[in-house]
């Protein structure tokens, strides 16, 4: 009975956990979520700004055509956009390196072409890496040695050129690297605030509260600045916040920087919720119809999703073809870009022409709209049912040559909307070809599979799907996502900071590589192969199967003297024409030679090159 009366008063006892709710919300949780909220206003606030006046100037330029005595006309503002766009690109640029899965670096200009990936790569600076170490550059410093507020500023003036005047591309990939910029530059240490701290201390203190002090808080912030971006434009803030930790974490799905990455995400999206009566989707329909769930359907769409996947493996080669003939043959900034708008702008007018040869009036969809701007109303359109087959195709192939051409030069537009504009006209043309559904049964489902075949977040895709359509389109979503996983799951269009450990390059041409000691090598020292010389090249470590004590051990900064054994590798440092070089000569090796026999080898081998050159 004592213990009943016990367990009826501690229900009344433990009330207090109301009293001690703050304290349940410590200050390292409350730093972290004020910080996300500001980062959601202050972004949305600027994400927004574009939004809308990007829409408001490509109207203005097609309503311009539209009034125009000839379609030639769409050269003027795309060429004059091109100009601008490569003014702004020349004025204050930074070089953003860029790790591709290869281990590869790629000198990047700040604010031209995708912004996706000048975001990821700004998103790992603050990371410890081993190029950074040997350069004595370490954590958030590296990122506040880049720009912040005004790269933000000059990727909104070069976005806002490049779509408002007619280049073909998406808004979502290149705000992301306004949100990560934004966010970034909300806690670079600045004078003025130096300044107002010796007059007022409570504004150090302030600060001293606000900034990051290591990289994990500034990525917290980064992640939270991408995804409120995203949020603005997809309407879809629980898709955003997962689309942000998955581009930046596809390797290693991080659960804790999500939750602030959300709370940014929904702070965007209940104010774009205020400011467009409702109207927050990327893509609206008027009546949605609910899929069938017979498996002649899911069949067709397994069929889709090979398409689609085919697709975008062909996307993703032609735009490596698009950027290497803008970027390698032609590195005159300004050539470049307007060699972009002028391509752009003449399968403009080709497509009017030909839609107009073929399809009278285009059935209520100006020719010039299929190619130039983000294509929204585009998608829109085949949602409603309101695009044929041959209006499909002629899309399709249109708006990928266009994209490339305006992002391949260089003009500031992203790939993220154009990737689901082509799954759209893939699926109109198989609501075309299959009658009885609606062409929404095959679009919806197809947008998933585009954003995992082509950008690779699957998470974000389904959430996408579920979060703008409904449950209703949970299956076919989950059905596209398997398709698509299966058959283009490595063909992303965003090149992936995984890191090869075999090598990686520190600067362009610069690299490291790990070198297994080669059995004709056992035995012997750096001295005895007269390495330094005979390659040039430095060994900079070596990670010895088994020290003295007969376990692994990583040795820095190696004596040449010191005698190589069997399962040992060397961490070489050096070019990578020298380094390719050397993995050479070492395929080329007998199994025990001696080490002057090595030596005549290896001049042999040189000589020989250099009279082939």
């Amino acid at each position: 009975m004592k213990l009943i009366l016990k367990s009826l008063t501690d229900t009344v006892k433990y009330l207090n956990i109301v009293r001690n709710l703050p304290d349940y919300f410590d200050e390292e949780e409350r730093r972290p979520v004020f910080q996300s909220v500001v980062i959601g206003v202050v972004v949305w606030a600027i994400v927004f700004s574009l939004k809308e006046a990007v829409h408001w100037a490509f109207e203005n330029t097609l309503h311009f055509l539209e009034d125009g005595p000839t379609p030639f006309l769409v050269f003027v503002p795309l060429l004059t956009g091109a100009l601008i766009v490569a003014a702004i690109t020349k004025s204050r640029s930074a070089v953003i390196h860029y790790r591709d899965g290869d281990g590869h670096v790629h000198e990047l200009l700040d604010v031209e072409g995708d912004g996706l990936e000048r975001a990821i790569s700004l998103y790992y600076t603050s990371e410890s890496t081993f190029e950074q170490a040997l350069t004595g550059q370490e954590g958030v410093e590296v990122r506040w040695n880049l720009p912040t507020f005004t790269l933000a500023l000059r990727k909104f003036l070069a976005t806002l050129v490049t779509l408002g005047s007619g280049g073909s591309g998406g808004l979502e990939a290149s705000v992301t690297l306004i949100g990560e910029s934004v966010s970034a530059g909300l806690f670079k240490p600045r004078q003025i605030v130096y300044d107002a701290d010796k007059r007022m201390s409570i504004i150090g203190r302030l600060w001293r509260w606000w900034r990051p002090d290591n990289p994990d808080d500034l990525q917290t912030a980064q992640l939270s600045g991408i995804a409120a971006a995203v949020s603005v434009l997809f309407g879809a803030p629980f898709a955003a916040a997962f689309f942000a930790t998955e581009v930046m974490y596809r390797q290693r799905p991080i659960v804790e920087k999500l939750v602030y990455s959300l709370i940014s995400s929904l702070v965007a999206f209940f104010l774009t919720d205020i400011f467009t009566d409702g109207h927050t989707a990327i893509f609206e329909v008027e009546s949605l119809f609910v899929p069938p769930s017979n498996w002649q359907y899911f069949a067709i769409l397994a069929l889709l999703g090979v398409v689609i996947s085919l697709m975008s493996i062909y996307f993703g080669r032609l735009r490596a073809s698009f950027e290497h003939a803008f970027h390698h043959r032609q590195p005159n900034i300004w050539q470049r870009h307007l060699m972009g708008a002028a391509f752009t702008g003449t399968v403009a007018v080709i497509v009017y022409y030909v839609v107009e040869y073929l399809v009278p009036r285009g059935h209520g969809i100006n020719g010039l709209e299929l190619v130039l701007g983000p294509g929204e109303s585009v998608v829109n359109a085949a949602l409603a049912g309101e695009v044929t087959m041959a209006i499909a195709l002629i899309a399709l192939f249109a708006k990928m040559i266009a994209t490339l051409a305006t992002v391949g030069s260089g003009g500031s537009a992203g790939l993220l909307v154009p990737s689901l504009f082509f799954s759209t006209m893939v699926a109109a043309v198989f609501s075309s070809i299959f009658e009885g559904y609606q062409p929404m049964m095959f679009i919806i489902p197809a947008m998933t599979a585009s954003l995992v075949s082509i950008v690779n977040v699957p998470l974000a895709a389904i959430l996408f799907t579920v979060e703008v359509y409904g449950t209703a389109y949970m299956m076919p979503a989950l059905v596209m996502l398997v398709v698509a996983s299966v058959f283009a799951h490595d063909h992303t269009i965003y090149r992936t900071q995984r890191e090869k450990h075999s090598g990686r390059q520190i600067m362009p041409g610069v690299s490291t590589r790990r070198i297994p000691v080669p059995a004709a090598w056992v035995g012997h020292t750096l001295i005895d192969l007269n390495f330094r010389n005979q390659f040039d090249l430095n060994v900079i470590g070596l990670m010895e199967r088994r020290d003295e004590s007969g376990l692994p051990r990583i040795r820095l900064n190696t004596s040449s003297a010191t005698i190589l054994e069997s399962g040992d590798i060397l961490v070489v440092l050096g070019r990578d024409e020298k380094l390719d070089q050397l993995e050479q000569t070492i395929r080329t090796l007998p199994l025990n030679p001696r080490p002057e026999q090595f030596d005549d080898d290896v001049n042999h081998s040189s000589i020989a090159e250099d009279e082939e050159e």
